[in-house]
């Protein structure tokens, strides 16, 4: 039995590149754009315009993780505006740089809620930034919608604010120890930030590995600044079959550089958050071979239809390089422009989540959501790709 989309769901309808080009230079002028913010306060919701607010690392050792995330969601939103928004009304994101910096992510929503400038909170950026934003949003009694992290602590306590649209770091760590028990690899290791991501990269492998008789065979934390040498030297010592990596970008390249130079072959798998781009411009074909867990289909995939769309859109504005975390940004702001676009004519924070509690088995073309009252988590869907010489992504 097939499950019906949205009745509003239709494919994008491109206009031309060079119209689409034009129409982002003039939304980037009244705060569409990744470094948008308006010049003085804004009201969440008029007759013009809806807001929406990211606090997201700009800057810092995590700068650029998610910047895909972002462009790609803006371009969502954008393709909406030019086809007359949310009843007459444009979708704004407003982003705001934090550098990763948890502090700096609650001082970024605090002004937001202080000020009324946004409706709703979208796709913040960390385990961390996320576990300060959410309080404070979930006090405002503002929807929290789909932070760009799969902690599954903040997702085991329901949360009236809180809505996700991917898997958790538990569905990738799953996947990940599964695809490395298939192939003989029982002796699984974890290298991990000491930070709160890290952490729960380390305690979702301890679950997985335990929930199959398993004990966890060894682990190590590093810091995001200074050398990893040690860490890969305690991790390699203890001579893993496999070792799960809770890290990101530079640093996650930085640690495979260190550990391959110990002379361990242990097969490397880590979490779809790391920023392939990153680790292979970094390394280049000494990452080959790089297991990552995938919460969103495969990107290059044209023959599934959200694909398809999310293509559609990127090459409309002059981009061809494809990945997860931009796909992942294009699901969260499709999902959002449907639940707009059911709550109402007056747009409130609570008209929102009720929208969202009502999208039950949604198929936005072969990715699934589905959520209810009880349910604020859309989806538990994974798939494993592997890291080409070439820097390509492959399934």
């Amino acid at each position: 039995m097939s499950i019906p989309r949205p009745a509003s769901y239709r494919s994008p309808v491109l206009p031309t590149r060079r119209r689409l080009l034009l129409r982002g230079a003039a939304a980037a002028s009244i705060g569409i754009s990744i470094f948008s913010r308006p010049a003085r306060a804004a009201t969440a919701v008029t007759d013009g315009a809806i807001r929406l607010g990211q606090s997201i690392a700009q800057s810092g050792p995590l700068g650029g993780v998610a910047r895909e995330f972002t462009e790609a969601a803006i371009a969502m939103f954008d393709l909406v505006n030019t086809q007359g928004g949310i009843r007459g009304r444009r979708i704004e994101l407003i982003a705001k740089d934090d550098g990763y910096v948890p502090d700096r992510t609650a001082a970024n929503v605090s002004e937001w809620i202080a000020n009324k400038e946004i409706l709703a909170l979208f796709g913040v950026l960390g385990v961390a930034n996320s576990a300060v934003a959410l309080p404070l949003a979930a006090q405002a009694r503002m929807p929290f919608l789909f932070p760009t992290n799969g902690d599954p602590s903040i997702r085991r306590q329901p949360n009236r604010y809180l809505f996700t649209a991917t898997g958790s770091f538990d569905d990738e760590i799953d996947r990940l120890v599964a695809h490395a028990n298939t192939i003989g690899a029982k002796r699984i290791s974890v290298a991990h930030l000491s930070v709160p991501f890290g952490k729960s990269i380390l305690e979702a492998t301890s679950r997985a590995t335990k929930a199959r008789g398993q004990a966890l065979h060894s682990s190590a934390a590093f810091d995001l600044e200074g050398d990893k040498s040690q860490a890969a030297k305690v991790i390699a010592a203890s001579r893993p079959d496999a070792v799960i990596l809770g890290a990101v970008g530079n640093n996650a390249a930085e640690f495979i550089h260190a550990f391959r130079a110990t002379g361990s072959t242990a097969l490397m798998l880590t979490c779809s958050v790391v920023g392939t781009d990153l680790v292979f411009k970094k390394l280049g074909a000494e990452s080959a071979g790089l297991v990552i867990a995938q919460i969103v289909p495969y990107p290059w995939n044209s023959a599934t239809p959200i694909v398809k769309d999310y293509q559609a859109l990127c090459k409309g504005r002059g981009v061809t390089n494809f990945s997860h975390i931009g796909l992942w940004g294009h699901i969260a702001a499709r999902i959002t422009v449907e639940a707009l676009k059911r709550a109402g004519r007056d747009i409130t924070g609570e008209s929102l989540i009720r929208a969202l509690e009502g999208m039950r088995n949604i198929d936005l073309g072969h990715y699934i959501v589905d959520f209810s009252p009880t349910k604020h988590h859309g989806s538990h869907y994974s798939e494993i790709t592997l890291l080409a010489p070439d820097g390509r992504l492959v399934k």
